[in-house]
């Protein structure tokens, strides 16, 4: 027997579908407006790519981009569709933890300033190294923590020079009584150095990117620099290859292609 229905089912079942669609208008509506990082932890998920964090030294604002890459193999990850430079993979820069979220997804954590990545390990120990330098060497407030961070991080060659430059753009009649001159503030320094080295580094705790990236030392030392040139070396390297293999493949058609045309020539004469 049909089923009948009437009028007020019809209506029923109307706005039921009515109030479906706008719930999830609404929905959509709230995922594009309040979670607009969503397409990229998505895409991010399903392509097995890390997530890119990228965080502005001097306010803390971060931006989120996929960790895609331009060929395979690659040293450092695409720059398409962002402005903030390059990022070097952590596979060739060093022993970098990321953040694990579920199923798998990977975060590196990025300043707008600098191509290396940080993990959390690099923050609790800049934020450890500062805490001891600001609590056992007093004599050292005049300087800004990334000014303590780059002078610590300066190897004892170069020391002395560095201090001297530091020493006059930054020394006040105040800071002399405590400092007297340039070669006082090495002495100092050398000393922090031993002190940070023996300093242990917390497990765990709360830390900030925004800061550490704030105050890391921004002076290439000539490893670092060493380092990048063989990054770019070998994405050159890996370019030529590609070029002469798709080189060498078009060359291999050409030739079977012209050998074709001959031997058709050939065949035309004998047969006329």
């Amino acid at each position: 027997m049909p089923m009948v229905l009437d009028d007020l089912t019809l209506a029923a079942v109307g706005l039921l579908a009515a109030a479906g669609y706008v719930g999830l208008g609404l929905i959509v509506s709230e995922v594009y407006k309040w979670i607009p990082e969503w397409r990229i932890i998505s895409q991010a998920r399903k392509k097995n790519l890390p997530v890119l964090s990228l965080t502005v030294p001097g306010t803390g604002e971060t931006d989120l981009i996929l960790g895609g890459k331009d060929e395979k193999g690659d040293p450092v990850f695409s720059v398409k569709g962002q402005s903030f430079g390059i990022q070097v993979d952590p596979k060739f820069s060093g022993q970098i933890a990321p953040d694990r979220l579920a199923k798998g997804l990977r975060v590196y954590h990025y300043g707008t300033t600098t191509p290396l990545a940080l993990d959390g390990r690099h923050c609790m120990s800049l934020q450890t190294v500062i805490y001891t330098i600001r609590t056992e060497f007093p004599q050292l407030q005049f300087l800004t923590d990334d000014q303590v961070l780059a002078l610590l991080d300066t190897p004892r060659n170069d020391l002395e020079e560095y201090c001297e430059s530091l020493y006059e753009m930054t020394a006040t009649t105040a800071v002399e009584f405590d400092v007297r001159d340039a070669r006082a503030l090495m002495t100092l320094i050398i000393d922090a150095q031993d002190r940070t080295a023996e300093v242990e580094v917390p497990s765990s705790g709360m830390y900030s990117y925004a800061y550490a990236f704030k105050n890391i030392p921004t002076a290439y030392l000539s490893q670092d620099l060493h380092q990048y040139g063989l990054l770019i070396e070998r994405k050159v390297r890996k370019q030529m290859e590609d070029f002469t293999k798709k080189f060498g493949l078009i060359l291999t058609v050409a030739f079977a292609a012209l050998m074709i045309i001959i031997g058709g020539a050939v065949a035309h004469s004998i047969i006329s």
